[in-house]
C-alpha cells in the first residue's frame, strides 16, 4: 500500500445515536445511515444506528437482556442528543438528562463485565466514545448553564463528553467547539475491533448473510432464515460427526440445546428494531454465528 494512502477500516464498529425528543432530531453530521471519515492514517465509512429513547426505564430493562450483548460490543462510539433546557424545565429537565446519562451508562457497564450467556468478562474492544449534544431549543429562555457545568455534570454520569452543538468557532484554550468539535472527536475514535470481524469467522458471517439474502429483508423473512440456517447447518454437522451420540441422554441434551439456540435467536430479534434496514442481515448473520459458536463450546 502507498504510505501516502490512509489505511482502510473494512469492518468498523458502529454509531449509534440516541434521541429524546422527537422534536429534536441530531445535528446534520449523523442523520443519515452512514459517516465517512477521511484522515491522514485512515479511512472508514462508519455504519450509523439510530434509537430513541422514551422512557429510560424500558429502555434499560429492553438493552440489560443478554441478547443485546453482540449488538453493544459492535457500538464503537454512543451518542446521546437532548434539547438544552428552558428556564421554565430547568430541575425537571436536569433532572431527566442526569437520569438518561446513568441509565446508558449502567447498561455498558453491565456488558462490560458480561457477555451474553452472563459469563463474566475483564473486557470488550476499546471503551466506546460516549458523546452528549445539547440540541437548540425552541423555547426561550434557554436556562442558563455554563459549559463548565455541563461537563461537570455529564462527566459525573459516567464520563460522557459535553458538546454544545450551537457553539461555534473555539474555547479559551484553543480546543474546537460544536459540530466542529463532534468531527474530530469520532475522527479520533478507534474503530477497529468489531466482534467476529476476523478469519473463519467471518467468512461464516458472509455465508449466513448469502443464506439470508434468499429471505428478503423484512423481519419475518430474516427471522424465518435464521432459524433455517441454524437447522440446516447443525444437520450438515450431524451428517459430518464421526462418531454417533453414545446413548439417548446426549441426544436429548442436542434437542435441548437447538430449543435453546432458536429462543436466543427469537430474543436477538428485538435487538433488530433499531438497526436501519440495510444493516439487519449482517446483523442476523452475526447473530447466527455467535449462537452456533456458543453451541460447540
Amino acid at each position: 500500500m502507498n504510505p501516502s494512502t490512509p489505511a482502510p477500516v473494512s469492518n468498523p464498529l458502529r454509531i449509534l445515536v440516541l434521541t429524546t425528543s422527537p422534536s429534536t432530531p441530531p445535528p446534520a453530521l449523523l442523520k443519515g445511515s452512514d459517516l465517512p471519515i477521511q484522515t491522514p492514517y485512515y479511512s472508514a465509512t462508519i455504519p450509523i444506528w439510530h434509537d430513541a429513547i422514551t422512557s429510560p426505564q424500558e429502555w434499560e430493562r429492553e438493552w440489560l437482556s443478554p441478547s443485546a450483548s453482540e449488538v453493544i460490543q459492535s457500538i464503537g462510539a454512543w451518542v446521546l442528543t437532548f434539547p438544552k433546557p428552558s428556564s421554565a424545565q430547568s430541575e425537571a429537565a436536569l433532572e431527566t438528562i442526569r437520569s438518561t446519562l446513568l441509565t446508558i451508562h449502567r447498561v455498558l457497564s453491565h456488558h462490560h463485565h458480561h457477555d451474553n450467556n452472563n459469563n463474566t468478562l475483564s473486557s470488550y474492544n476499546e471503551p466506546p466514545l460516549l458523546l452528549a449534544l445539547g440540541m437548540p431549543q425552541p423555547q426561550r429562555p434557554v436556562l442558563a448553564m455554563t459549559d463548565e457545568s455541563w461537563e461537570d455534570l455529564c462527566r459525573a454520569c459516567g464520563g460522557w463528553e459535553w458538546i454544545d452543538v450551537e457553539a461555534r468557532g473555539e474555547n479559551a484554550f484553543g480546543e474546537k467547539v460544536g459540530g466542529e468539535r463532534l468531527r474530530e472527536a469520532l475522527e479520533a475514535n478507534v474503530w477497529d475491533g468489531i466482534a467476529g470481524g476476523e478469519g473463519d469467522e467471518e467468512e461464516d458471517i458472509d455465508a449466513f448473510e448469502a443464506e439470508l439474502r434468499l429471505r428478503g429483508d423484512d423481519d419475518g423473512g430474516l427471522e424465518l432464515g435464521m432459524r433455517e440456517a441454524i437447522l440446516k447447518r447443525q444437520s450438515t454437522g450431524d451428517k459430518d460427526a464421526d462418531t454417533p451420540a453414545e446413548d439417548e441422554g446426549e441426544e436429548d441434551d442436542e434437542t435441548t440445546d437447538k430449543d435453546i439456540q432458536v429462543e436466543e435467536l427469537e430474543s436477538m430479534m428485538l435487538k433488530m428494531q433499531a438497526i436501519k434496514a440495510d444493516e439487519r442481515r449482517r446483523f442476523a448473520a452475526k447473530a447466527v454465528t455467535e449462537v452456533m459458536k456458543t453451541a460447540v463450546m
